[in-house]
């Protein structure tokens, strides 16, 4: 019995490290906080988007990659990856997807770093610093007429093409370098 409760205390020490990281995170770091994506708006996503067979989507923040696992079971054939830095949501990831879904890659990495020339789809659920760095990125390196989704929080500089509203919140879609 005894090994129960240190099992309970590793987990509440994991927990609470794992806390202090995200929060060290936030509020120094300026990164955005792990939020998962409601179920309604990931299902809204899901049904304005028309992938096509290849067509490469990339969840940048993605923690659980609830939008790509949403998308990867609609548009089987499209090639899916999330973009996660925090070590929590990106090793649940892992775990989730290498029993579930094997067409979604998910790479421990900053999304600053990465390379989004190849991407014709770009959700985020950020906040308003992290967008405006975001926008310079997304315009030096993407594809013409990649689109980015946004849930929540605007570009500063480009006008979406089209906004829909699910519950109080917003959803903006953007057309980048038309």
């Amino acid at each position: 019995m005894i090994w129960f409760y240190l099992l309970v205390q590793l987990i509440l020490v994991i927990l609470m490290i794992a806390g202090a990281i995200q929060f060290f995170n936030i509020l120094f770091r300026g990164h955005a906080p792990f939020i998962i994506t409601r179920p309604k708006v990931a299902k809204t996503i899901a049904e304005e988007l028309k992938l096509k067979p290849g067509d490469v989507v990339y969840e940048l923040g993605s923690g659980t990659a609830s939008i790509l696992k949403r998308l990867a079971k609609k548009y089987p054939r499209a090639k899916y990856y999330g973009i996660e830095y925090a070590l929590i949501p990106w090793l649940i990831a892992k775990i989730q997807l290498s029993l579930f879904n094997h067409r979604i890659k998910v790479i421990k990495k900053n999304f600053f770093d990465a390379d989004l020339s190849q991407a014709d789809y770009i959700y985020c659920f950020l906040n308003i610093d992290t967008m405006v760095k975001l926008e310079t990125k997304l315009l030096r390196e993407c594809k013409k007429n990649a689109e980015l989704i946004s849930y929540v929080f605007r570009l500063p500089n480009i006008k979406p093409y089209k906004t829909i509203l699910v519950g109080k919140s917003h959803i903006y879609f953007y057309l980048l370098r038309p």
